[in-house]
């Protein structure tokens, strides 16, 4: 699909910032100018995507930087024979690929007994965190269960509403966002369930364990899904800089162009001349901001459907509520 001749881009956005501080243009700028350049048009980018608040209403939130986005489970593995050195933690997989996520997801499942793993160290063995516990090295079947946490986007900012299964024939209730200790509870009390699909999330952050990136999410389910579901979210982006060979378009197209030019602008006016939010730029932006705003709430209304106040027959309403009320206030034994 051909873009708009209307849309911005980075190039266009360097030259406009550039010609506004004197430079001509961007491609004649020294190294120090162009550094000067490209921050303010990151801080442009950054006022536009997550704009001041206009008037007493809250900051308004983009409905292009939240896309339905797809999340597909992972069902338990149990391809093959497993075959183990008494005493020893090497797991040896017959007729079968141990997946790539045995080793940070898995626990392997034998006689219900459970083993921690260590270490994948190639397509048919792994290490255990401990010695083989049964009585006999035979060939094992067993069930590499996951453990129902998965890895977030790296530009993944949130989700809003439920997640929804994608071609479900059974019309499964939405999966609902939880506090993440929740969850926790959930696993701890209620290990198993007859449930074959999940039915609560949470989102937590992960650690940061290296400098060099930001901090990361993930999202964690209960029960743990037993089948490879195709799930649906809406997604809210943390979006990126703009760079000339990957990155060259910003969000929100030729509508919120003229916007997004003001709001680099805006920043150009206030580390060149330090107007704050006085300067000719910054009330330009504002203005143009608010014609965005409006733009984007009628691009992507929500047209109304009528009074609908009786949810009598809603299934969600005894999936949510079957786990003696759970995920619900109490206070003084009233379940609020």
């Amino acid at each position: 699909m051909a873009e708009s001749t209307l849309a911005t881009t980075i190039t266009e956005l360097r030259d406009a910032v550039a010609e506004y501080l004197g430079l001509t243009n961007y491609t004649g700028c020294s190294s120090t100018e162009e550094d000067k350049v490209d921050k303010i048009i990151k801080k442009g980018l950054r006022q536009f995507y997550f704009p001041p608040p206009i008037g007493q209403e809250p900051p308004y939130q983009w409905s292009f930087l939240k896309p339905v986005c797809q999340l597909t489970t992972i069902a338990p593995y149990s391809t093959g024979t497993i075959a183990v050195v008494i005493t020893g933690t090497t797991v040896t997989l017959t007729t079968g690929v141990w997946p790539s996520w045995t080793a940070t997801h898995g626990t392997l499942v034998v006689n219900n007994a459970e083993y921690e793993i260590a270490s994948r160290t190639s397509d048919s063995q792994i290490e255990l965190s401990a010695d083989w516990t049964e009585a006999t090295e035979t060939a094992e079947t067993f069930v590499l269960e996951h453990d129902a946490n998965y890895d977030l986007p790296d530009d993944f900012g949130g989700i809003e509403g439920n997640i929804t299964f994608v071609n479900d024939a059974n019309s499964k209730a939405p999966i609902r966002l939880v506090g993440e200790g929740e969850i926790r509870r959930l696993r701890a009390s209620e290990p198993s369930t007859s449930a074959t699909d999940p039915e609560f999330a949470a989102i937590r952050p992960k650690e940061q364990t290296t400098t060099t990136t930001g901090q990361r999410f993930e999202i964690i389910f209960w029960p743990a899904p037993d089948e490879a579901f195709t799930l649906e979210y809406k997604k809210v982006i943390l979006p990126s800089a703009l760079v000339t060979t990957t990155v060259t378009h910003p969000y929100g197209g030729a509508i919120h162009a003229e916007t997004l030019e003001a709001s680099c602008l805006a920043m150009a006016e206030m580390q060149d001349d330090d107007k704050r939010a006085t300067g000719v730029q910054m009330k330009y932006f504002i203005s143009r901001l608010t014609a965005s705003i409006q733009a984007d709430k009628k691009q992507l209304g929500i047209e109304y459907l009528g009074y609908n106040g009786d949810n009598s027959d809603a299934y969600a309403s005894t999936r949510f509520d079957r786990q003696n009320n759970q995920c619900h206030p109490i206070y003084k034994g009233i379940t609020y």
